[in-house]
């Protein structure tokens, strides 16, 4: 039985709100192009974090070993070294990176931003791991604290500065927060520890993930790396204005589809049919989300960009489907990423990102040659589908899918995607012709989704028991 899940729920909803309102005073404090370097600061943030992740968070929660005091002793030790590492590197880098961008008032704040993963690398894992046993409360009172107190530090300091080093001190504060939090909340003492063979078994499952860092962040920064490079910072802080309005709610839907799938699919996999049954339904759920992430997105960001930003911030009806197109391709990457995991293949992991990661240079001669946000963002959708298809093949090959079941859902989502991307550039047009083709494909892709009636009929059944619960609390 799941403990503290609503909290968890609620503790990433407020998460990434909280984050999409700081985006957005800082956008009305600061200004686009400070707004884009504001930007570039946590680029590189997220640049030294996912070059050296270790996957621990994952490991503590799927491996056998996971729940021992000695292998999370080690855990603390390697995540202490890996912060203390990030902290040199953004030290030594910050006039490599602020040349890269064109910033040198970038290298200050670089600096002080290394303080941040110094403080997070002592980290207690235990609100970690007790989700090995579904209990979801420490990390959701570490989440909603740590960031209530980055919200309002950042927004003080952007006041007081007026610059974009504002997120920094706000970074540095949720750090501190998080460490805090998970000592006090934590059941086990916090100590470090070196066994052998454990350091060992935890090392065969870093490894790849360790490998996959670069290929990872520049998979899935590498668009807003080659924004700031090639367009500018105030181009970047109008591109990233938007697509923090759906980049937020899917980064919580990530965590949550980690957080909840990733313990009982682990569980099944020993057991065939019951490993299948969670396979098909956490497959099913989230290609049914990707496409109602899309929709909603296309429909609803054009009129809350300007609201949220300002008037600045209008921007044309198709970037919004390329964005969104996008952004719930790397969402969906989360369920074979999901199932990788749950069968300790992380190597999987890494030869899709390698996958993805070779749409980087045709992207790159596109902001060379074009010049166009819209040929980037194109090139880069098209490496995301390709990533998605090698992710499923991988699987199949290891046993772990069917083929032809998910190349269904993976086709129905590239029709959606393809549908939608369409109607933003054919609405301003509005020729028949064009439309009557586009309206008649539409029909198709809904029909499509009813392949996923099962999941649909779960869903509605769920909705169900929890209105009937909901009535019956409030006596009707």
């Amino acid at each position: 039985m799941r403990k503290g899940a609503k909290a968890y729920v609620a503790a990433n909803f407020v998460t990434q709100l909280f984050a999409l309102v700081r985006f957005s005073l800082l956008a009305r404090l600061l200004g686009a192009e400070e707004l884009g370097l504001a930007a570039m600061l946590i680029l590189t943030s997220q640049f030294f974090q996912t070059v050296s992740v270790t996957g621990s968070d994952r490991f503590i929660v799927q491996d056998k070993d996971g729940d021992t005091p000695e292998m999370q002793g080690v855990i603390h030790l390697i995540l202490a070294g890996r912060g203390v590492l990030i902290a040199i590197g953004m030290v030594l880098f910050s006039d490599l990176v602020a040349l890269i961008f064109g910033s040198a008032e970038l290298k200050q704040p670089l600096m002080l931003l290394a303080l941040a993963p110094l403080i997070s690398g002592f980290t207690h894992t235990d609100l970690r791991r007790v989700q090995r046993h579904s209990d979801f409360r420490p990390e959701s009172l570490g989440m909603l604290i740590s960031e209530t107190l980055a919200l309002v530090g950042t927004v003080v300091a952007a006041y007081i500065t007026r610059d974009a080093s504002a997120v920094v001190y706000g970074l540095i504060v949720r750090a501190i927060a998080q460490v805090v939090v998970s000592h006090i909340t934590a059941q086990r003492a916090y100590r470090f520890a070196f066994v052998r063979e454990q350091a060992l078994r935890f090392s065969s499952f870093a490894t790849p993930l360790f490998m996959n860092g670069i290929l990872l962040f520049f998979g899935t920064q590498g668009d807003r790396v080659l924004v700031a490079n090639a367009l500018g910072a105030e181009v970047l802080g109008h591109y990233a204005a938007v697509l923090l309005l759906i980049y937020y709610p899917t980064t919580m839907l990530v965590r949550l589809v980690v957080g909840f799938y990733l313990p009982p699919l682990a569980r099944a996999r020993d057991n065939p049919e019951r490993y299948a049954e969670e396979r098909n339904r956490l497959g099913g759920r989230i290609t049914l989300l990707s496409i109602g992430i899309l929709v909603g997105f296309v429909l609803v960001a054009p009129i809350a960009t300007p609201l949220l930003y300002g008037p600045s911030f209008v921007e044309p009806l198709h970037l919004f489907g390329l964005i969104g197109a996008l952004q719930t391709a790397r969402f969906l990457r989360v369920w074979p990423n999901t199932l990788a995991n749950s069968i300790g293949r992380s190597s999987i992991m890494l030869y899709n990102s390698i996958v993805r990661t070779l749409s980087l240079p045709l992207a790159f001669a596109m902001s060379v040659y074009f010049k166009s946000l819209e040929a980037i963002l194109i090139v880069f959708v098209l490496g995301e589908v390709a990533a998605i298809l090698s992710a499923v093949w991988l699987l199949y090959r290891a046993g772990a899918v069917g083929l032809r079941r998910e190349a269904t859902r993976v086709g129905m989502f590239l029709l959606w995607i393809g549908l939608v991307c369409a109607w933003t550039w054919e609405f301003d047009a509005l020729r028949p012709l064009e439309m009557a083709v586009l309206s008649g494909a539409s029909l198709v892709a809904i029909a499509l989704i009813f392949t996923e009636r099962a999941v649909m009929v779960e869903a509605m059944g769920l909705v169900g028991k929890r209105l009937a619960r909901l009535r019956k609390k409030i006596g009707v």
